[in-house]
């Protein structure tokens, strides 16, 4: 088997499993599979850690924009609000 092959039979791999993973739906009341993922300061946090809680996971696509920088001032902003609901934050 040559280079060129085994480029092409990698790349077909990759894309079978990125296209796989990337349409897992999880819908409205399902379970939400566990995750394995580094905060900023190194600690590392899974979705069995907050077991019992509820979770709220946000994503943003750059830092210093202005709808993301909005979207995590308000989440900090009224984290005592969501702590007495018992939901966590993570973004």
């Amino acid at each position: 088997v040559n280079k060129k092959n085994i480029i092409l039979i990698a790349s077909t791999l990759c894309f079978f499993l990125i296209t796989g993973i990337a349409s897992a739906e999880i819908n409205t009341g399902q379970t939400a599979p566990n995750f394995n993922l580094q905060d900023q300061n190194g600690n590392w946090h899974t979705l069995d850690d907050y077991k019992g809680k509820w979770v709220v996971l946000y994503f943003y696509p750059k830092d210093g924009t202005p709808g993301c920088t909005t979207e995590a001032c308000s989440f900090r902003d009224n984290i005592f609000e969501f702590e007495k609901l018992n939901a966590q934050i993570l973004g």
